[in-house]
């Protein structure tokens, strides 16, 4: 490729030359096109008539062209794009990801597994008081649920009648 032998600088001057070429060529192709209003078959410019029709012919017969050869480069650059990927892109990305995996299990087998403690070490003398807790907990639980029930029950009684 050519394209790698020049710097970055002479590679944006080839590719604005480029575009004043292509510029170029449409807008002359486009005034060519709009020129075919100015026909006139008068018996003096029957001459210049025939060389505005014959520009014409051939401006929308060089879009024609220049639109199939855009869509073939299209098909070559998306070939491009897919030997680029599967042959650079692809084989790059699963060999981090596989290196991210490898590093992901082996501090998943390596990782020392910790047993699982109890927040707070009891007594069997305390046992008794925890669970007398616990049922004053669940009591008092069961009791503010019954009175958010009656709470509602009463708002709903309310604005219904």
């Amino acid at each position: 490729m050519q394209i790698f032998n020049y710097n970055i600088s002479a590679f944006i001057d080839k590719i604005n030359d480029y575009a004043i070429y292509i510029i170029t060529f449409l807008k002359t192709t486009f005034n060519n096109i709009i020129a075919i209003r100015n026909v006139d078959f008068s018996l003096v410019n029957i001459p210049n008539s025939f060389g505005i029709i014959w520009h014409f012919i051939l401006s929308i017969l060089y879009i024609l062209i220049f639109i199939t050869i855009l869509v073939f480069m299209g098909s070559i650059f998306s070939i491009f794009k897919q030997i680029i990927k599967w042959t650079i892109y692809k084989p790059i990305k699963l060999f981090v990801l596989g290196l991210y995996y490898f590093i992901l299990l082996l501090k998943y087998l390596f990782t020392p597994k910790s047993e699982l403690t109890q927040p707070v070490q009891t007594n069997n003398s305390n046992l008794d008081e925890l669970k007398q807790l616990n049922k004053k907990i669940s009591d008092l639980e069961y009791r503010l649920n019954l009175q958010k029930r009656q709470n509602v029950i009463k708002k709903d009684y309310k604005k219904n009648p």
